[in-house]
Order: structure tokens, then sequence, then C-alpha cells
């Protein structure tokens, strides 16, 4: 089996992560921190969700499976997400595959910017859990369907996403919010090699000619009676 790697360290953001705001002159640290917990010793991603931006891998992901734990500590109607697939210029927001974490509405997703799909999963049911609980995610993504499972219950899979390579991205969307468990498992590319996919088209253009009638010259006098 393909192992698991994880996309945040002590380090963070460390080579692994870049920063986008959308205030001009805003620092990483005034939204971002790397934070562990004096009781639990455990550590996650503290986002402030002010101002408005995202971080996103430096590294671009096509088939993979996603996985993070998120939590609002105190708001009800927290908003945040993954942006899968995030190509273009940096902007408030960019071309991607949205996957909500937003409280009410977690699990739903949909193209932004000037991303495409051929369907999206809108007003799904209630699967996230009260305030300052921790929840799961996992996305899984193979030539660009997207599958969404939250707190181990599916929420369905978008299909025909364009881009279906990119960066993915953490969004600061106005609530505090926690990260952590975050991972990716890739998976290589379902493409066929350049030679066998030009054998192929080789085989398909040939023509099989017809057999030829060849006589004896007796015969065809005979044939001609």
């Amino acid at each position: 089996s393909i192992p698991t790697s994880p996309l945040v360290t002590s380090e963070f953001p460390g080579t692994e992560w870049t920063f986008f705001s959308g205030k001009k002159d805003s620092k990483f640290s005034e939204t971002w921190k790397f934070v562990t917990d004096p009781d639990t010793k455990t550590s996650y991603i503290a986002c402030t969700g002010q101002p408005y931006g995202y971080i996103r891998t430096k590294k671009l992901f096509r088939n993979f499976d996603f996985g993070l734990e998120w939590r609002f500590p105190k708001d009800e109607n927290g908003n945040s997400g993954v942006l899968l697939f995030t190509s273009g210029d940096d902007r408030i927001w960019p071309t991607s595959m949205q996957v909500q974490l937003q409280q009410p509405l977690a699990g739903s997703s949909f193209p932004s910017g000037s991303a495409k799909s051929a369907n999206e999963l809108r007003n799904v049911p209630m699967l996230s859990r009260p305030v300052n609980q921790w929840n799961k995610c996992l996305i899984s993504a193979r030539e660009g369907t997207v599958t969404i499972v939250v707190n181990d219950q599916k929420v369905g899979a978008v299909q025909g996403c364009q881009p279906l390579e990119g960066a993915i991205s953490l969004q600061s969307e106005g609530s505090e919010i926690h990260f952590r468990n975050i991972w990716i498992r890739e998976y290589p590319a379902k493409t066929e090699p350049v030679g066998k996919a030009e054998s192929r088209r080789e085989m398909r253009n040939q023509r099989i000619p017809k057999p030829k009638l060849f006589l004896t010259l007796r015969e065809t006098v005979q044939f001609s009676k």
C-alpha cells in the first residue's frame, strides 16, 4: 500500500506551504500559527479567520487521498474550506474546487473562479459535530472525480473537475478555525505511455487488404464457358 505523508510539521509553514492574503502587506503570523496545547500536548494550526485568504501547498496534486481534522472553537456558523486544484492567480477566491467546512454545510462542494465540474454537492445534511469538537474530512481525487467523506459519512462525488491538478489550499474565511493531522497519499496519473498510445493509433489506422483472386489460365477458360 502507498504510505501517507504529513503536510504540516513543527516548522510550519516550512517549505511545503505558501501564503496569500486579501489584505495588502498582512503578515503570515497575524493569521496562521502552529500551536501545541499545553494540557493535551496536541499540535494544530490555528487560523484567526482574518483577513480573508488562504495557505496553499507549493506542490501540485492530481490523484490523491487527503485528510485532515478541523474544529471551530467558538463560532456555530464558522466558515472555512479546502480548495482543491488551486490554479492561476492568487485572489479571493482562486480557480479551484471548493470543499466546504462551514459548520452547517460541511462536505458541500462546487467550482470557484474559472473551475468547472459536471455536478455539484449542495444542500448536504448536517454532519459537523458541535462547536469545539474535532471533525474529520477525507477527500479522494481520481482523474477529476472528487469523493468527500465527513465524519465517516460519505457526502457524495463531484465529477468532471477542471482543472484536475493543482495546489491544495486551506481558507481563512472570517472564523477562527483549527486544523490538525493533515496528510496526503499520492497516486500516479492514469496515463498511457506515449509509445503504446502511438502503437494503438497505428493499428487502428492500418487497413487489412482484401484477398485477391488468382486463377490459372485453364481455370479462366473453364470459368468463361
